[in-house]
C-alpha cells in the first residue's frame, strides 16, 4: 500500500547510474542559454565523485561535500566554498547564460542563493546524453532541463514537478516510481545501471519503544466518554523478535487506574500480522476481537476504527476488516491516549511500549466516518473537516496537532525518520484510479538560514530591532569573521547581515511568526507559549512564575512605608534635640512653638539645614518606593495617597523652622496610617 505521505527518488550509490534519456536534450556548445535544476540529497562522501555529467567534460560534482562544475574547455575546475548538509534535501540549479559563440557566464544555485558562479569561452560542446551518478552516493528527485537561462523567481526552490514549459525539455521526477520523462516530449526512458534504483520515501514517525501522548491541552475525550469517535493512521510495522510483545497497539485509550478503555492495533501469529482492538460489551465484561489478515511485516498499511455508539467498525486498507455490534464504551474517569503504547497502572513508567515500527497521518475523531469517509482520508489532511479534533501528519518539520497546534508529547526513542520501500510494494489506495491519481508528497524541505543571497536583503520594516541595534548584534559577529580566510570574509559578512535581516522580516514584521515556530509572553503571573499554525496562532502551554508581582508590590509598600515613617520620626526627633530648652515653656501653645522653633532655626550655629536636607532626601526616596510598591500592587488609593505625601515634602524641601516640623509631623502621623492600612491589605498568597 501507499501511505499517505510518499514520493519517489532516485537512488544512486557509488559505481551505479541512471542515464537520462537516449540524447542530450541541451544545447551544451556555450551558443545557447541553458538551466538544469534538481534536488538532490548527498550522503556524507569519502570520495571524490560525479553528481551530473554529459561526456567526459559537462559535469556537476562533489568534493567532499563541496561543488564543484566544470565547463568543457575549463581547467581546472570550479569549486564552491560552503559544503551541502548531508542527508537534508538542497535545491540544485545550474544556470548558463550564453554571450556569444562558446562563450558565457555561469552561476550554481543551491536553495536559491549562489555558489559557484563565472564566466567561460572557447567551449566546446557535448552531445552526450546526461547520467546521474557514477561515482557519488546520493539521491536526485525533479531533475529538469530548460532551454533558456531562469530569473527571477524561477531561481527558487521548487518542490513540485515543474510546470509544463515551452522551454521544459525535459524531466525526470520519479515522484511516482516511475522513470520517464514527464515533460511532455518523450526523451526517453532513463536507464537504471549497474544497481541504481527508483525507491519510495516516506517521511515518518518512528516507534521503537516509546509511544506519543497528544497535549493534555487538547482535551481529547473521544473513545473517553462513551460517544462515537473514529481513529485512523499508516503503519509500517517491523519484524517481530523474541523480545517483544505479539501485541503492537496503534492506539490506545484506556482509564489510568482501571485499565478500562479501547485499544486498536495488529498482533503477530508466528506467520503474519492479524487485525486486533479490545473493549466492552453490554453485560460489562472486558472483550477483544482479532481478524486473520497475515500481513506480513515491513509493509505500509492503513488501520482505521469508527465507534457509532452501538458498533465498532475496524478497516484495513480502507476495505470493511470486521464489524463487532454490542459494543459499549465505558465514560472513563481518568483517560490517557496514547499512540504506540497501552497505559498500564501495574507497569513501570505507566506504559507497555509494544509498537515496533513508523506511523504517520494519525487523525481522530468526535464522530463516526462513513466507509467513503475512511477512504477518502486516507490520502487527504482531514484537519480543516468537521469533527476532526486531532490530526498529526509526522512528515516534515511540524510534529505537532495540526488541528489546534499543541505540541505531542514524545516519550522514550520516538523520532522523525523515513521508509524506504521499492516502487513495487507501494500500490495506491483501493479505489484509486492510477492514472489521474496525484501523488501525495511530504512537506518541501525548509533550510534554516540560507547559504548565500542572490540580492542584498533590505532592512525590513518591523517593532523587533531597530536598525542601529541591528548593526551592533552584526559587529559582535566581527571578531569570529575575522578569523575566516580572506577570499570568504566579506561573502560570509554580508552572509550575516542578510540572514539577521530576513529573520527579523519573518519574526517581526508585519506577517508575523512563520507556521511552525513558537513564541512566548507574559501574561499575568504565567508565561504563554503560542504555536504559529496555518489557521493562526494558537496556545501552546504556559508557565507559572515564581515571582509574585503583587507580593512584591506589597512587601516594598511595607518597607517603604516603614523607612519614610522611620525618617520622620528622626526628623521630629532631630529638630526637637535643638528645641528641648526653649521650647520648654510653650509646648501647649503652637503660636510660641513655632515662633520660637524659627528663632533658633535662625539662630543656630550648627549646620543643621544641611542635616535636614539629607534626612529629607532620604524620606523622598522613601516615598517614592511606597508609589512603586503601589503600582506593582494595583492599589490606586495608595498611590493617590502617597503622591499627596510627596507633593508635602517637596513643599518641606523650602520650609524651615516650624513649617518644616509641622510638615514632618504630619507625615509622621500619614505614614503611621498608611504603614497600618498597607498592612491590612496583604495580597493573597503573600
Amino acid at each position: 500500500m501507499r501511505p499517505m505521505y510518499q514520493y519517489g527518488a532516485a537512488d544512486v550509490r557509488y559505481g551505479q547510474s541512471i542515464q537520462l534519456g537516449g540524447n542530450c536534450p541541451l544545447d551544451l556548445s556555450g551558443t545557447a542559454s541553458y538551466a538544469i535544476g534538481f534536488w538532490l540529497r548527498p550522503r556524507a562522501p569519502a570520495y571524490d565523485g560525479k553528481l551530473l555529467e554529459s561526456g567526459s567534460s559537462w559535469s556537476l560534482g562533489l568534493h567532499g561535500l563541496k561543488l564543484t562544475f566544470c565547463l568543457p574547455g575549463m581547467s581546472p575546475h570550479q569549486v564552491s566554498e560552503i559544503e551541502l548538509r548531508p542527508d537534508e534535501w538542497q535545491y540544485v540549479l545550474i544556470n548558463f547564460e550564453s554571450t556569444g559563440t562558446r562563450a558565457g557566464n555561469y552561476t550554481v544555485y543551491v536553495d536559491g542563493t549562489t555558489l559557484i558562479e563565472g564566466s567561460q569561452s572557447n567551449i566546446t560542446g557535448s552531445t552526450s546524453p546526461f547520467v546521474l551518478g557514477t561515482s557519488c552516493d546520493a539521491q536526485f528527485y525533479n531533475v529538469a532541463f530548460w532551454s533558456t537561462a531562469r530569473s527571477g523567481d524561477a531561481l527558487k526552490p521548487v518542490w513540485d514537478v515543474p510546470q509544463p514549459d515551452p522551454t521544459l525539455a525535459a524531466c525526470y521526477s520519479f515522484s511516482d516510481g516511475s522513470s520517464t520523462d514527464v515533460s511532455g516530449h518523450n526523451l526517453g526512458q532513463a536507464s537504471l545501471e549497474h544497481g541504481a534504483q527508483v525507491v519510495m520515501l516516506a517521511p515518518s514517525l518512528r516507534l521503537v519503544n516509546g509511544a506519543v501522548q497528544p497535549s493534555p491541552r487538547d482535551n481529547l475525550t473521544m473513545s473517553a466518554d462513551g460517544g462515537p469517535f473514529s481513529v485512523q493512521a499508516w503503519f509500517h510495522l517491523d519484524a517481530p523478535s523474541p523480545f517483544q510483545s505479539e501485541t503492537h497497539t496503534l492506539f490506545a485509550c484506556l482509564d489510568s487506574v482501571s485499565n478500562k478503555g479501547f485499544t486498536l492495533g495488529m498482533q503477530w501469529d508466528g506467520t503474519g500480522y492479524n487485525v486486533h482492538t479490545t473493549g466492552y460489551v453490554a453485560d460489562g465484561s472486558w472483550r477483544g476481537w482479532g481478524h486473520t489478515s497475515q500481513l506480513p511485516p515491513g509493509e505500509w498499511h492503513h488501520l482505521a476504527a469508527t465507534y457509532d455508539g452501538s458498533a465498532l467498525t475496524l478497516y484495513l486498507d480502507g476495505e470493511v476488516s470486521l464489524n463487532i455490534p454490542g459494543v459499549v464504551q465505558p465514560t472513563l474517569s481518568q483517560p490517557v491516549w496514547l499512540f504506540g503504547a497501552q497505559p498500564k497502572s501495574n507497569v513501570a513508567g505507566g506504559a507497555a511500549y509494544d509498537f515496533q515500527g513508523h506511523v504517520q497521518a494519525a487523525g481522530l475523531w468526535s464522530r463516526a466516518l462513513s466507509a467513503s469517509e475512511v477512504q477518502q482520508y486516507m490520502s487527504r489532511d482531514p484537519s480543516d473537516v468537521d469533527g476532526c479534533v486531532a490530526y498529526y501528519a509526522w512528515n516534515g518539520t511540524v510534529l505537532g496537532n495540526q488541528v489546534t497546534g499543541y505540541p505531542a508529547l514524545f516519550q522514550n526513542t520516538v523520532t522523525p525518520s523515513i521508509v524506504v520501500t521499492p516502487p513495487s510494494a507501494s500500490t495506491p489506495p483501493p479505489g484509486s484510479d492510477t492514472t489521474t491519481q496525484q501523488l501525495a508528497k511530504a512537506d518541501p524541505p525548509l533550510p534554516s538560514a540560507q547559504m548565500l543571497f542572490a540580492e542584498p536583503v533590505a532592512f525590513p520594516d518591523q517593532k523587533l530591532l531597530t536598525q542601529d541595534q541591528a548593526q551592533n548584534v552584526l559587529a559582535s559577529l566581527e571578531p569570529l569573521l575575522a578569523t575566516l580566510p580572506e577570499s570568504t570574509l566579506e561573502r560570509m559578512r554580508s552572509l550575516s547581515r542578510d540572514n539577521l535581516y530576513q529573520g527579523l522580516a519573518r519574526v517581526g514584521g508585519p506577517g508575523g511568526a512563520p507556521v511552525g515556530a513558537f513564541t512566548g509572553q507574559v501574561e499575568g503571573n504565567h508565561f504563554v507559549y503560542y504555536h504559529h499554525t496555518a489557521r493562526g496562532k494558537v496556545e501552546a502551554g504556559r508557565m507559572e512564575l515564581s515571582v509574585n508581582t503583587e507580593c512584591v508590590g506589597w512587601i516594598v509598600s511595607v518597607a517603604a512605608t516603614g523607612f519614610s515613617m522611620l525618617l520622620a520620626a528622626f526628623g521630629v526627633g532631630f529638630a526637637g534635640a535643638k528645641l528641648i530648652s526653649p521650647i520648654q515653656k510653650a509646648v501647649t501653645e503652637s503660636t510660641v512653638l513655632l515662633n520660637t522653633v524659627k528663632s533658633v532655626a535662625e539662630s543656630s550655629v550648627v549646620d543643621a539645614d544641611s542635616i535636614i536636607r539629607i534626612i529629607k532626601a532620604f524620606y523622598t526616596a522613601g516615598t517614592l518606593g511606597k508609589i512603586f510598591g503601589a503600582v506593582l500592587t494595583g492599589s490606586w488609593f495608595t498611590i493617590a495617597a502617597n503622591c499627596a505625601m510627596l507633593l508635602l515634602q517637596v513643599a518641606a524641601l523650602w520650609a524651615t523652622g516650624g513649617a518644616y516640623v509641622a510638615i514632618v509631623m504630619l507625615q509622621l502621623v500619614a505614614n503611621f496610617a498608611l504603614f497600618l492600612y498597607v498592612l491590612d491589605h496583604k495580597p493573597a498568597g503573600c
